[in-house]
């Protein structure tokens, strides 16, 4: 960032040049340094993906004191292990990658909700089947590193088919192949969340077979590393940037999905369906001090739930216990903050690129 010199009492020490004029001092007046960031997010995963946009072409986070790099992944597995090497800050993801990452990372907190989101299953347009318990014997392919698939499968056991494991062939797959996987033959049912969720329904590639009636929220966290460089100062005001993009972005929707539309390189029509799952920009919201991203205890306990599912299916190598990972200190202190007008001037607030 520049910095500005100010001269204070310039024309006088100018005229000290003559004789009997003193030279008054000059006094360098520095604006704090930044605190820098770098923020993984997903290219594949709408809702969240609009607020990070939003973040990343105007100017909220500088308004807040931070200076930000992005970079994209396809779905959480990749981000976490991104936040285990130290190549990015946060972990924002759903909650099992996110725990799973921050278990690995000494000092990391989980520090608030994202957005909401839809997820489901959807299979191929010649299934014959109608029911979960009628995917037995298929194969389903999903991302194993996310929680959509952890939850789909429970959804899976719940139906009847309490080895799935054994009675479905079942593939790890990346959420970017799930198209063509489908289109092709190569497998019957994926595991999937938007924007690809409708993009599978709108350009008919499959049908609609279950659709989780809840949906799934994200969540955020910070590395440990970041923290202990910046403090808890710093994560306030990063949240409070969160809360304010969040505001912005409801208020400015087509801008920030025309934003991630090129980023997913999608079409932006598939977007909509997405951003109506989530509480706050499904309409647009008046008030930024009306936003709450607590996440609940029974969130936690639900959270918990996925994590031992994945432990019992061996896909967890070490029971993770999820509770000691959340800190909700930070956010409270933020929505406080922004609740008593502790937060920049949204007028302030500009388009950067």
């Amino acid at each position: 960032m520049k910095r500005r010199t100010f001269l204070i009492g310039a024309g006088t020490a100018l005229g000290g040049l003559a004789a009997g004029f003193p030279r008054l001092p000059i006094i360098k007046v520095q604006a704090k340094p930044l605190s820098k960031i770098t923020l993984g997010y997903q290219s594949l995963w709408a809702g969240g993906g609009e607020i990070f946009e939003t973040l990343r072409h105007t100017n909220i986070l500088e308004l807040n004191g931070i200076e930000a790099e992005f970079k994209t992944f396809t779905f959480g597995g990749p981000l976490g292990e991104a936040a285990v090497a130290g190549s990015i800050d946060n972990i924002y993801a759903a909650d099992a990658p996110t725990l799973r990452a921050i278990s690995r990372i000494p000092g990391s907190k989980v520090l608030h909700r994202t957005h909401d989101q839809r997820f489901g299953i959807v299979v191929r347009n010649d299934f014959k089947g109608t029911t979960l318990a009628d995917l037995k014997g298929a194969k389903l392919s999903g991302p194993f590193g996310t929680t959509v698939f952890p939850r789909s499968v429970q959804a899976v056991v719940a139906a009847g088919i309490k080895e799935p494991f054994r009675d479905l062939t079942i593939i790890n797959q990346d959420i970017a192949e799930q198209a063509e996987s489908l289109r092709g033959g190569l497998v019957d049912a994926v595991a999937t969340w938007d924007p690809t969720y409708e993009r599978l329904l709108q350009q008919k590639i499959g049908k609609e077979l279950w659709r989780d009636p809840k949906g799934a929220s994200g969540i955020q966290g910070l590395g440990g590393p970041w923290l202990a460089r910046n403090g808890e100062e710093a994560a306030i005001r990063f949240l409070k940037a969160w809360i304010v993009a969040t505001w912005w972005t409801s208020n400015n929707l087509a801008q920030a999905d025309q934003w991630f539309a090129q980023t997913s390189r999608l079409d932006a029509s598939l977007l909509r369906v997405a951003t109506d799952a989530d509480r706050y920009l499904r309409a647009p919201v008046k008030d930024v001090k009306a936003l709450d991203f607590t996440i609940t205890a029974n969130e936690i306990l639900e959270s918990q739930k996925v994590l031992d599912f994945l432990h019992e299916q061996k896909l967890l190598t070490a029971r993770i216990e999820a509770a000691p990972y959340y800190d909700r200190g930070p956010l409270t202190i933020a929505q406080t903050q922004i609740a008593a007008g502790d937060f920049p001037d949204p007028a302030k607030i500009r388009i950067v690129d």
